[in-house]
């Protein structure tokens, strides 16, 4: 049965924000539980947050699927997947950044349905539905129309190579952060050039195609949460950065 898609986006941010209330309230007092592959690590927090987040999904909707970042699949047969992220920029959290976001992300038959991304000290709740747009804190949002490489901000990692000026290069330890602002127009793209995240990008994607935006594999293939890589951006850069990255071993 296909569930109404107003009431699954208002109980994903509902619960998007009371996560981060959990988060807020542990923040000072966190530890780490343990570590992971480049130095980074899960604290309890990130498990009590995806606790919450699970259980509140498990007694609303006993038959839906969910993939989450820290325990993995739990698998059920159903239609709907929720990806998420409990506490996506972890690092950033545990030395008190701002730029952390709880993500979470829902898809229907294998595509996106909805997303939100909920940066609680930025103040900031990105969110949007299949064929309703993206909208920050209630206002509607789009990408920019920048069309010139050298006049755009990119997220990614500067531990990637990426053959453009390092000024135009902003790493946020937060790719959901960084996804949605693509959608707002704050960034021109988000560029993940190998790699599996479907945790970061699972509530991104559709945030920043919604918004008039374009993400696909590193290929130019649609993107979906299984890809390796992935290009997100305003749609109008994506043809002439596909070029450029085409040419990076």
């Amino acid at each position: 049965m296909q569930e109404k898609q107003s009431d699954l986006l208002e109980f994903a941010m509902q619960l998007a924000k009371e996560a981060a209330k959990l988060l807020i309230k542990a923040q000072k007092k966190a530890k780490i539980v343990k570590y992971k592959e480049g130095g980074d690590f899960a604290l309890d927090a990130d498990y009590a947050s995806e606790k919450y987040i699970m259980g509140k999904i498990r007694k609303k909707y006993p038959h839906h699927d969910i993939l989450t970042e820290e325990t993995g699949h739990h698998h059920k047969k159903s239609d709907y997947l929720w990806i998420i992220d409990p506490l996506e920029g972890t690092l950033n959290y545990s030395h008190h950044l701002p730029i952390w976001a709880v993500n979470i992300g829902l898809f229907y038959r294998g595509k996106p349905c909805l997303g939100v991304i909920y940066a609680p000290v930025l103040k900031e709740v990105f969110h949007a539905s299949k064929g309703k747009g993206t909208y920050l804190n209630g206002k509607r949002i789009h990408v920019n129309n920048e069309t010139n490489i050298m006049k755009s901000f990119f997220g990614l990692s500067f531990s990637q190579q990426f053959p453009i000026s390092r000024r135009l290069l902003r790493s946020l330890g937060c790719a959901g952060i960084e996804l949605a602002y693509v959608a707002c127009g704050r960034f021109g793209a988000r560029i993940k050039l190998g790699g599996n995240d479907p945790y970061g990008y699972g509530a991104g994607s559709i945030i920043v195609t919604e918004a008039g935006g374009k993400i696909t594999d590193m290929k130019g293939k649609p993107w979906n949460f299984k890809s390796n890589g992935a290009l997100a951006s305003n749609g109008k850069l994506h043809d002439n950065l596909l070029k450029i990255l085409s040419k990076i071993s």
